[in-house]
């Protein structure tokens, strides 16, 4: 990644090009992946720029523990998810697979509440990528306001799975070693 532009800054705007091949990959995604197909089916990407994710979902009861609140395994597939989607915004094609993972839980939240997932690139090299994200109970309103947080954490993913971009004659970016 050391020769694409800076990832995006907090608050960057949404580019819609970057959104669509983040969409795309998330398309190609879910099909493969039970635990996703049964708890984010209905995830809704709402943002993209390179390095930086946002998406909404809105808590069904299957997204719930035994207390009737937001279940951890939610939280830590969330983590797992929007790792690889802000890795997909700096243009690789694959997401790579995790290799670790902390989450901080924070607050809590219930059905009906809506999720904003937001996740973004700390660092991406030749083989690792370092991400961190941050959850919260209700979305960013149009005052920059954000809603409290639920989670927060990392995710390292290993990227040299077929992660490699495409280059302009469709061979593969990076070589593979």
């Amino acid at each position: 990644m050391s020769s694409q532009a800076p990832l995006a800054p907090q608050g960057a705007p949404s580019d819609p090009s970057i959104l669509a091949h983040v969409q795309q990959t998330w398309d190609l995604i879910r099909p493969n992946s039970a635990i996703y197909n049964i708890l984010l089916s209905d995830i809704r990407l709402t943002s993209a720029a390179n390095g930086r994710i946002i998406a909404h979902l809105d808590l069904l009861p299957v997204h719930l523990n035994s207390k009737g609140i937001l279940h951890g395994a939610v939280s830590g597939t969330l983590c797992d998810w929007a790792g690889g989607m802000a890795i997909a915004s700096t243009g690789l094609h694959k997401t790579g697979v995790s290799t670790d993972m902390h989450v901080s839980y924070c607050s809590t939240a219930k059905a009906g509440d809506t999720l904003e997932i937001e996740a973004w690139v700390s660092r991406a090299g030749k083989s690792l990528g370092f991400t961190g994200f941050e959850i919260r109970r209700g979305v960013t309103g149009e005052d920059g306001r954000k809603g409290s947080v639920v989670a927060t954490g990392s995710h390292t993913k290993y990227l040299m799975f077929g992660g490699q971009k495409k280059d302009e004659e469709g061979t593969e970016g990076r070589k593979k070693e």
